[in-house]
């Protein structure tokens, strides 16, 4: 899957997930022990219920691949720093605090757009006056719209967190792969060939140390 389908796909999944999660703490606020009847009252029957199920399947799932994906980065990030004894790539915690603030504001905004206008449909849906835009903030949602932001920032901070750990190991695993080069450079060459130096005789140097014999019958 290309990268901008997956990053459109997590989104989705992310927003989802905190959507539905926030409808649910709205209703508990709003109606305590008797949450339950209100949801089925309010029309969210079976598949409502099939909605929330989905989410926390698909929700789980992509907890799953990303905690997946960290491990396998983590792998190879320490076994290339420790092939390479490079030094390790470090991201700063303020990139955490970048990663956060670019999702957080976009995923709030959204959240309250969308409770929004699923709360505007369910009163029409039941034949209800439809209070608008600021339903979250009427007294019958006892703070909906406080409760829908702070499941948006939970949510975001979650994956704030794990960009900002596949970015760090990312960042080690450039480290060393860096260095991998320099290491190999400086490496010596070995081709398989023994170098081989003649072997002199023994015989020969021994010869050569002694003068020649003197002939028989010389004056």
């Amino acid at each position: 899957m290309a990268p901008p389908i997956r990053r459109l796909a997590t989104a989705g999944v992310l927003q989802l997930g905190a959507l539905v999660l926030a409808h649910q703490l709205v209703y508990l606020a709003r109606y305590g022990s008797l949450y339950g009847e209100a949801l089925v009252h309010a029309g969210h029957g079976d598949a409502w219920n099939a909605t929330v199920l989905t989410s926390l399947l698909l929700a789980g799932g992509l907890a799953g691949l990303g905690l997946a994906r960290l491990h396998r980065l983590g792998v190879l990030a320490r076994n290339a720093s420790a092939a390479n004894e490079s030094p390790r790539g470090d991201l700063p915690r303020r990139a955490l605090l970048g990663a956060f603030l670019r999702l957080a504001p976009r995923v709030a905004v959204l959240q309250l757009v969308l409770l929004s206008t699923q709360e505007n449909i369910e009163h029409a849906a039941m034949g209800l006056p439809v209070p608008g835009a600021g339903i979250l903030l009427s007294p019958e949602y006892a703070g909906g719209a406080w409760i829908a932001i702070a499941v948006a920032l939970v949510a975001s901070l979650v994956a704030a967190l794990f960009t900002w750990r596949r970015d760090l190991l990312l960042a080690r695993l450039r480290a060393a792969r860096a260095v991998l080069p320099r290491t190999t450079a400086s490496a010596p060459r070995r081709t398989g060939v023994v170098a081989r130096h003649p072997i002199e005789s023994i015989l020969g140097r021994q010869s050569a140390l002694r003068a020649p014999p003197a002939l028989a019958g010389s004056a």
